[in-house]
């Protein structure tokens, strides 16, 4: 049976290979997300009747949500536990997303979507912190 070395050789923790399957599989559907949210401007910008100017908002509201993710839910982390934290971050991220589909006006869009950005930004400054504190730094 073959093992997973990290850079220096050594075989990874059976909390380590978790810790990076659950990082990795939060950031790439996060991915997906914003992916998918750029497909899905057209029809959006078709169906509510709107400006492609407010239509980039739709992005520039979850980068916003992103930023104060990451910044409260940093803090959060350190208080609470970074497992924890990051839990709360995927399902906020989650009916964020879902709540999408009843959203049938511009407002609603940029709730839902600075609620998702706000699991999001949590999800990767948490998800990040996690992967730092569960590898030692080998110089």
């Amino acid at each position: 049976m073959e093992q997973t070395s990290n850079h220096v050789g050594q075989a990874m923790t059976k909390n380590q290979k978790w810790v990076l399957a659950s990082t990795a599989s939060g950031f790439s559907l996060e991915n997906m997300d914003i992916m998918f949210l750029s497909f899905a401007l057209a029809p959006i910008i078709t169906s509510l009747h709107i400006s492609s100017t407010a239509a980039g908002w739709i992005g520039s509201i979850t980068n916003l949500g992103m930023l104060a993710g990451g910044a409260i839910f940093g803090l959060v982390g350190d208080r609470i536990g970074r497992v924890k934290t990051f839990t709360y971050t995927i399902f906020i991220f989650a009916l964020a997303t879902a709540a999408m589909f009843f959203a049938h006006s511009l407002p609603a869009i940029y709730i839902c979507r600075f609620l998702a950005g706000i699991g999001a930004g949590g999800e990767y400054g948490v998800g990040i912190a996690l992967i730092a504190e569960n590898f030692e730094p080998h110089l």
